[in-house]
């Protein structure tokens, strides 16, 4: 399902590595078991398999509205939002439209989205371990208000709480109003949460097969968590922190198709929150194809070459072409006929060498298709692959202490607007 071209240019000298690889992925199958660590991701689909049900049942009950307003920032929105992104042009199953919304402090923005609900059929899914997050606990607000002035006491009925099982705001909400809750699981952190039911449940409601997303886990599992070297998710764990050896502090996702922006957006958080720390880590960036050759890619190509790219290429064949024309105006008439796919892959093809003929290291990753189980399967690899790539940097994965110090700078601000 998964081809990975690593290029010469890193050189995995894989037996210089063995140990610390084993010994790391050893590590991980420890602390998995840990309930005080945030491993809790990787055995999470084979160990919660009635709290994924319940988020899937509920999730297809929720298709009978016209839209799920999910509300949540980070990983509360980023996974769900570039799966969806993905998939629901390429589903036939009708399910509601997903509105993100808490992932920005946007006067405006809400506004729009308050305005337009006002004439829609909607329903709401709240996403926050803590309840306590800014953004997503001021759009909570205003859209529970919206919802239970047009519901009434129909409103309670519309509105399920994805939080902590035991504790934290939402909790106390839920005590004190019997809404619907899915828990999010204490031992997994918010950018490894997509399987859990912060992400099943607004997916399944969308029309996203949830059984297809968890086979493809299940598959990413049968090759990931394998203890070898041969494992492709620690040899692109390792093949970064060699292209840092080398100067590359940069990491440009690429994707030669737009639906997959947000994808990477859940990519930078993954990588940057999980290696960003102690003056360490590689900078995630991305870049969407061909579009940005026309901004970006003269940087690329000649700018300062602190980095280096890791594409990402889907198997498409959407079997759409355009004419032949009698004048040939634009002398485009040799590729008529030709699938767009096909010439977008070979516009993928001829980028990637033109940036290796300027130096510009590459990984390439291929997958077969584009579905619930080939995304299921590659998210798997990229958070697999991320637990090895900061233990061999040394950092800690599964915090993310400068985040909490931007929140304590702000609320000190806030404080002062009484």
């Amino acid at each position: 399902m998964l081809k990975i071209n690593f290029d010469d240019y890193y050189r995995i000298l894989l037996n210089d590595f063995e140990e610390q690889i084993l010994n790391i992925h050893d590590k991980m199958e420890k602390l998995k078991n840990d309930s005080n660590q945030y491993l809790g991701w990787i055995d999470y689909i084979t160990d919660n398999k009635e709290e994924i049900t319940k988020a899937k049942v509920l999730g297809e009950k929720l298709r009978i509205y016209k839209k799920l307003v999910v509300v949540g920032i980070g990983g509360s929105f980023l996974g769900a939002k570039s799966f969806y992104d993905i998939l629901k042009d390429r589903i036939d199953t009708q399910g509601c439209e997903l509105v993100f919304i808490g992932n920005n402090i946007s006067g405006n923005y809400l506004k729009q989205i308050l305005e337009d609900l006002e004439k829609s059929d909607f329903a709401v899914n709240v996403i926050s371990k803590s309840g306590g997050t800014l953004e997503p606990a001021i759009a909570f607000r205003m859209v529970k208000d919206l919802l239970e002035k047009k519901y009434g006491q129909e409103a309670k009925e519309r509105l399920i709480v994805t939080t902590d099982p035991v504790s934290g705001n939402l909790r106390k909400l839920v005590g004190s109003t019997g809404y619907e809750t899915l828990a999010i699981p204490g031992n997994v952190g918010g950018r490894y949460s997509i399987f859990t039911p912060v992400g099943l449940l607004p997916l399944a409601a969308a029309g996203i097969d949830v059984d297809e997303l968890i086979a493809g886990v299940e598959a990413g599992k049968n090759d990931f968590d394998r203890r070898s070297t041969d494992n492709l998710a620690y040899q692109y764990a390792l093949a970064r922190q060699l292209a840092e050896a080398k100067g590359k502090y940069i990491e440009i996702y690429t994707a030669y198709d737009p639906t997959l922006s947000y994808y990477m957006e859940w990519l930078k958080q993954l990588y940057g929150e999980s290696e960003g720390k102690d003056g360490k880590g590689i900078y995630p960036m991305s870049v969407i194809n061909t579009r940005d050759l026309h901004s970006l890619g003269q940087f690329i190509q000649e700018g300062r070459q602190k980095h280096f790219e890791t594409i990402l290429w889907f198997e498409e064949d959407k079997k759409i072409s355009f004419n032949s024309y009698e004048n040939d105006f634009d002398s485009l008439n040799f590729l008529a006929g030709t699938s767009i796919d096909m010439i977008n892959r070979k516009a993928m093809e001829g980028t990637r060498q033109a940036h290796k003929n300027g130096g510009i290291p590459n990984i390439l990753i291929e997958v077969k298709e584009l579905s619930a189980k080939s995304l299921g399967y590659l998210s798997y690899f990229f958070m697999k692959a991320c637990g090895m790539t900061c233990y061999l940097l040394g950092v800690e994965p599964f915090n993310q202490p400068g985040v909490e110090e931007y929140k304590k700078e702000v609320k000190k601000l806030l404080k002062e607007l009484n």
